[in-house]
């Protein structure tokens, strides 16, 4: 078919359908969307919390754990490791398909009696239990969303992460702390967008640099601060000079970097090893289209935070051996044939409609099912019985779609509605890459719920924490820090440092943190552009771009034939 605008049932705004669109809906016989592609995201992001933990307890065990549901969700929710076991059936809850109900009707009826997973993890874990949609944990604590983690903390998003702190979709990191969308760097500190990086601070857009301070867009070097190069002798004097083991001098050089990046030439894409890419953070990437941080994929299109995938189509995070999967997120692990599914992993197949049904396959409507097969809203069926009843399924989803409380339609082809989402808007990844105010989030129809601020008893204010690390004794580890940003809505009020984090500071020669985890990953977050490209002209060569830099963020920006010839 050709390229089609149609308007979105949701933003009533028009979107353009592409030629490669409709033969990927074709391939794998679904109908094309009524959501354009932000709706899309926004709706599989806002199914996901991602950060927010709470504490109750479990309803099999009754012992008291953390989960990322509340204690007053509508269904059941087991400790991770009770959820995988024995001790429980889930083809115990199996309806029987009601021709006279709308599907997702009978879903959220099945949704609200089967034990949901207290925090997603996935391989093995080792003294990490303060990890959510995690695989192959090793002591890491408030880590979110990663797969190989290894004596690490706070820190969101990527793979391989390594004795490191406070880093933001990294891959293949060791020794590194605030860094944002970087790979294989060593010993790097407050660096952004860079590759093969060691024994650095504040660097922005660098390849292959050593010991480098205060530079952006270079390759291969060493001994430079803000970008000129010292001998040895004179790199460590300056650096003295520069009181990067203090916060003062750490603040004061945040302020001073950020007006020198924006001097230099901004690269319309960050890729590296990619080809025929449209979005933002690329590597070894091929025939991706309006994607964003993707690592090793091929052939894909609207993509966010996946690894290791080919062919596949509206997908928010994972990957990892992983084909084939449309209007899905949380699935990964050798997944293939992954429809308008969530949380289904390790060699799931021929999934749709399904939640939290790792190993299983041929199912449609299923939750909590392990190595399940041939069930519709868990209730098993023959293979023959399964095939035969799986189209007039999908056929009355067709003809008696769920109508949601704004008057959307939701047949087969479309996503799970925000209405069935335990979760409010601003407990979920939507509101960390399409943030919206509580009043805005209502009015768009989406739950909104109050942080909860509790009333510490702080011992000590974050403010007046010491200078240095070498003035902190290990007495530090019991106080209760009162967090320095309290007052901003997304802090949690206070926080306690503990003896893994001690030592990596002290390791790194870093002040303390004088704010809580939540309110370092917001401003994190902040300093990223957000996930929406725009079109401007290449400030050398005038030719037009497409890119997430906007002039405030970037004021010099360069297409990619105009950055290579100068940069490289």
């Amino acid at each position: 078919m050709k390229t089609e605008t149609r308007n979105c049932q949701n933003c009533k705004k028009d979107f353009v359908i592409e030629t490669d669109d409709f033969s990927f809906y074709e391939k794998i016989k679904v109908p094309p969307p009524t959501f354009c592609p932000e709706c899309r995201s926004v709706r599989r992001m806002s199914s996901t919390n991602e950060r927010v933990l709470y504490k109750r307890k479990c309803d099999l065990t009754g012992e008291p754990i953390f989960s990322m549901y509340t204690e007053d969700a509508p269904f059941p929710v087991y400790k991770t490791s009770k959820w995988y076991s024995d001790e429980w059936d889930p083809y115990q809850y199996g309806q029987e398909y009601n021709f006279s109900k709308s599907f997702f009707e009978q879903f959220l009826e099945l949704r609200n009696k089967v034990p949901k997973m207290a925090l997603v993890r996935q391989g093995f874990s080792a003294n990490s239990e303060y990890t959510h949609r995690v695989t192959d944990m090793k002591n890491s604590y408030m880590v979110f969303r990663m797969t190989r983690s290894t004596d690490s903390m706070y820190s969101y998003i990527g793979k391989d992460l390594m004795d490191s702190a406070d880093c933001f979709t990294i891959s293949a990191v060791e020794l590194c702390y605030e860094c944002i969308d970087c790979n294989k760097c060593y010993k790097t500190r407050f660096a952004q967008e860079c590759v093969e990086c060691r024994e650095s601070m504040f660097l922005y857009a660098c390849k292959n640099c050593s010991n480098c301070v205060g530079c952006v867009n270079l390759i291969n070097k060493e001994y430079h601060i803000f970008n000129e190069p010292y001998t040895r002798e004179v790199y460590l004097e300056k650096l003295k000079e520069l009181r990067l083991n203090t916060y003062s001098g750490i603040e004061e050089m945040k302020g001073k970097f950020e007006e020198f990046r924006k001097k230099f030439p901004q690269r319309a894409i960050m890729s590296l090893k990619s080809n025929n890419v449209s979005g933002n953070w690329f590597t070894n990437c091929e025939n991706v289209k309006n994607s964003f941080w993707c690592l090793d994929l091929k052939d894909c299109r609207y993509i966010y935070f996946s690894f290791s995938a080919q062919d596949c189509m509206d997908y928010f995070q994972w990957g990892n051996a992983s084909e084939l999967v449309y209007e899905s997120e949380n699935c990964g692990i050798n997944c293939s044939r992954i429809y308008f599914c969530t949380q289904c992993w390790t060699g799931a197949h021929d999934l749709f409609y399904c939640d939290s049904c790792p190993s299983s396959s041929n199912c449609f409507g299923c939750i909590g099912l392990k190595k399940g097969e041939y069930a519709i809203l868990n209730k098993r069926y023959t293979k023959e019985e399964y095939e035969k009843m799986l189209p007039q399924v999908i056929e009355h989803m067709k003809t008696m779609p769920y109508i949601d409380k704004r008057g959307i339609e939701y047949k087969f082809g479309e996503h799970f509605p925000y209405e069935l989402s335990p979760f409010a808007y601003n407990e979920t990844a939507a509101i960390d890459f399409y943030p919206l105010s509580k009043e805005e989030a209502i009015s768009r129809g989406y739950k909104w719920k109050e942080k909860e601020k509790k009333n510490y008893t702080t011992t000590m204010k974050g403010s007046a924490l010491p200078e240095t690390i070498n003035e902190v004794s290990d007495s530090i580890l019991n106080e209760v820090i009162e967090c320095a940003d309290k007052d901003q809505p997304y802090s949690v009020g206070a926080y306690r440092i503990t003896q893994n984090e001690l030592s990596f500071y002290r390791r790194m020669d870093l002040p303390l943190p004088r704010v809580c985890f939540d309110v370092r990953h917001t401003r994190r977050l902040y300093k990223r552009p957000p996930l929406r490209t725009i079109k401007r002209l290449c400030s050398k060569c005038n030719v037009e771009v497409e890119t997430v830099y906007d002039e405030k963020y970037s004021p010099i920006v360069y297409c990619e034939k105009c950055y290579q010839q100068e940069i490289y």
